[in-house]
Formats: C-alpha cells, structure tokens, sequence
C-alpha cells in the first residue's frame, strides 16, 4: 500500500504528515503539529477556521473535516485516537477502501474506474479518462489542479493490484466431510447383527 500513498501524497502534501492547507493564516494554524493532535482535536480546530477559509485540509493526505468525521470511525478509530503518522495512513487506507480499493484487487473493476474514484477523492489526481482525462476532477474551481500525469497515476495504481496478496477461498468453501450420523452407525450395526446370525 505504501507506493500509492505516497504516490498520493506527494503532490497533496509533499509527504508532510503535519502540514495543512496553504492558504490557512498564521494565526489561524495548530498551535501544535499535527501528529500530537487527537482526532477529536484536529476535526475541533478544523471547525474552528471553516468559516473563513475554502480548505481545511490537514495532514499528509490533505485530510478535510467533512470528510474525517465519517471516516475515522469506519477506519475503527476513536476521537481520542492521535492523528500522528500511523493514524493518518490508517485513515488514507479506508478512503482508498471507500474508492473501490477491494474490487479493484479482486478483479471486480478496472484500473481506469479505480483511478478515476481516486481522482474524485484527491484533487491533485487526474482523471485518466473522459473529457477530463489528465485533469483533476476539480479543474476550474479556482482552488484545485491536477500534479501529476496520466501515465504515471497509472503505473501507481497498478502497483496495487501487483501486491495483492492471493485471496484465500472463504471457510464454506472448503470441502468437509460428513461424519456418519448416529442412525446410520445404528443400521449398520443391525444389519451385521442379522448377516452374522444368517
């Protein structure tokens, strides 16, 4: 997982897990980085500045509020869980869960359809297809453009599915074989009895 993340980083953040968007003021920045923040801290400081800026995206994955109150929970983590280093890879696996992440190593989707969901998740991704295809999906919105080329989105991506582990088959579908049930071992039994005494 970690050459796509930080393939997606790169051009969101630079890699930086206590960076946040750069056009929050000075005065309206964490009095502390990042990865000493709770969660609960981060989404508190997150609303504190909404109302003045476009962005409050946060972290290494340019994480925004919106989007950290449904996630952290599905990631199986708590307000009081901290938003250092591990906490925000954790958090950017279950977006790329979110985005197909699943399908895609099971086949179930193409490599285009994943980057495009990608694409729909981090602005500075390109859309690999369409009439937006080596644009980000956000193009336009004075705010957001895309970083990074097509081809070498793509070639990030494939890394995925390269990795994936070999999908073990599910427990029913294991053959198992049944024991005799006690009335058959009972038949058995009577009939040796009256073979014996013929």
């Amino acid at each position: 997982m970690k050459s796509l993340l930080d393939f997606i980083a790169k051009p969101e953040s630079g890699g930086n897990y206590n960076i946040v968007w750069g056009g929050i003021r000075k005065q309206h920045r964490p009095t502390r980085p990042l990865v000493e923040m709770t969660i609960g801290q981060v989404l508190a400081w997150q609303d504190s500045i909404d109302p003045f800026y476009m962005s409050e995206a946060a972290g290494k994955y340019q994480i925004m509020e919106d989007t950290l109150r449904g996630l952290y929970s599905q990631a199986g983590m708590d307000l009081n869980d901290l938003f250092d280093e591990q906490g925000q890879d954790r958090l950017a696996i279950q977006l790329l869960k979110r985005r197909g992440l699943r399908a895609y190593q099971r086949g179930e989707i193409s490599t285009e359809t994943f980057a495009n969901n990608l694409a729909h998740e981090w602005a500075s991704l390109p859309m690999v297809t369409g009439p937006k295809k080596g644009r980000s999906v956000y193009a336009g919105d004075g705010l957001n453009k895309s970083h990074v080329s097509v081809s070498d989105f793509m070639a990030a991506v494939r890394t995925i599915k390269t990795a994936a582990p070999v999908s073990q088959p599910p427990v029913d579908h294991v053959p198992v074989i049944a024991a005799p049930s006690f009335w058959s071992g009972i038949v058995k039994a009577i009939t040796q009895f009256f073979q014996r005494k013929t």
